[in-house]
């Protein structure tokens, strides 16, 4: 059910990057399946970090849509992505983030915080084409199986760890291209564009932005209390 990854552990600094193996002595090993096993129960907050190490969703072309006279065209000789094949990864240690927590009133409390009215219940609002006609609603993508662990919609196999930045996360990466580091500049323009109305439907001037981790790319955990090694 799980794929293979390799083992790291990063230090990241301004202007330097630096890896360095994390004494596993000091860790305990755990499978991807015991992971999820242990995420499935997770229905309070817990203050966590992980290492991880997620490939960067790419286009294979830079510019595979052009416009000509006016009028969006395929290109008949776009740009190809060098970078596709090998992949790019980012290889990631987040430090004081949450999970387990209630997603509706953390940000009905920061709408209070702001001044406005606590009335958040979650999901997309109804939107609407310029004839008034009903468009297509947003659907979201997966299903909770607990608070710190979600599922997708479509197959229910694969799990990914749910969690939220705080104020004082931190946060160091490093982009790998072949094992090695590289700058975000030289592949920036071939990543896939985000959804940036996720979390329009909240109506908060400071949006509460959870994110999730597909468990494959987890290397490291630390969160009850013990720190692991994940392993197959």
């Amino acid at each position: 059910m799980f794929g293979s990854v390799k083992y790291y552990s990063l230090l990241c600094s301004t202007n330097q990057v630096k890896h360095k193996k994390m004494r596993t002595d000091e860790m305990k090993k755990i499978t991807r399946t015991e992971l999820k096993n242990k995420l499935e129960r997770v229905n309070f907050p817990d203050m966590i970090s992980f290492v991880s190490e997620v490939p960067v969703k790419m286009n294979q072309y830079l510019d595979y849509w052009i416009t000509v006279d006016g009028q969006k065209k395929k290109n008949p000789n776009p740009t190809v992505n060098p970078f596709l094949v090998d992949g790019i990864f980012n290889l990631s240690k987040k430090y004081k983030i949450v999970t387990g927590f209630d997603y509706i009133n953390s940000v009905n409390n920061r709408l209070k915080r702001e001044g406005k009215t606590p009335d958040f219940v979650g999901g997309f609002e109804q939107k609407f084409d310029d004839l008034g006609e009903e468009l297509p609603k947003r659907e979201v993508w997966f299903d909770m199986l607990s608070k710190g662990l979600v599922t997708d919609k479509k197959t229910r196999s694969k799990f990914y760890l749910r969690y939220q930045y705080l104020d004082d996360s931190v946060i160091s990466s490093v982009y790998l291209y072949k094992g090695d580091p590289i700058g975000k500049q030289m592949f920036e323009s071939y990543m896939t564009q985000k959804n940036t109305e996720s979390y329009s439907n909240q109506g908060l001037d400071d949006t509460l932005n959870f994110q999730v981790c597909d468990l494959n790319n987890i290397l490291e955990i630390s969160m009850g209390g013990e720190k692991y090694e994940v392993v197959e």
